[in-house]
């Protein structure tokens, strides 16, 4: 494996964690459709609402959209919002990643704002973690994250404007995606 193999990675996920919410996961489920029908983004394509929360370990509630699922998740034993790329997206690897990112947060705050939710739940928008979802072209391995960390840190600067930030690899097992968890601490753009 060459570090470079990982310079046109388009599969990604973007988690921003939240508080456990203290209301059922159902409570999402007509956000979610209502999001569908009223055409709520401009720049996302929101076509279904998918409910999986009586799965143990799965993605939840997920709302589908043509670029990227966004999955009110648990699977790694914190509640938040799982964003999973579906396509691929415009521009490199870092612009892919930095724009998952922007629709990540667009979601979170959107959510977060919405009357049936609001004061209820609170993204934590300092702190992301961001997986490599191709084995292929960054598997879990050293020499994958020295060809992926450079890609997060440069996406996540530019989705928050010029950011200070911190990255430590998630330690997983191999078998598990490559996994990078960021700290913002400082925002140029604030």
């Amino acid at each position: 494996m060459t570090v470079a193999a990982v310079d046109d990675l388009q599969r990604v996920c973007v988690k921003i964690y939240a508080p456990e919410p203290d209301f059922d996961d159902q409570l999402y489920v007509p956000i979610f459709h209502d999001w569908v029908r009223e055409r709520v983004f401009d720049d996302l394509i929101l076509f279904d609402v998918a409910d999986y929360a009586h799965v143990p370990e799965s993605p939840g509630i997920v709302l589908v959209a043509h670029e990227a699922h966004f999955a009110l998740d648990r699977s790694d034993g914190r509640f938040g919002l799982l964003i999973q790329r579906r396509v691929s997206g415009e521009g490199d690897s870092v612009e892919s990643l930095a724009c998952l990112i922007r629709h990540g947060l667009e979601v979170a705050r959107r959510l977060e704002q919405d009357g049936r939710v609001e004061g209820k739940i609170a993204f934590d928008t300092s702190t992301l973690r961001i997986e490599a979802n191709d084995r292929l072209r960054a598997p879990n391995t050293d020499d994958g994250y020295r060809g992926f960390e450079p890609i997060v840190r440069a996406a996540v600067e530019r989705a928050f404007g010029g950011a200070e930030i911190t990255l430590a690899r998630v330690a997983n097992d191999a078998r598990d995606r490559l996994a990078a968890e960021v700290r913002i601490t400082a925002s140029v753009a604030s």
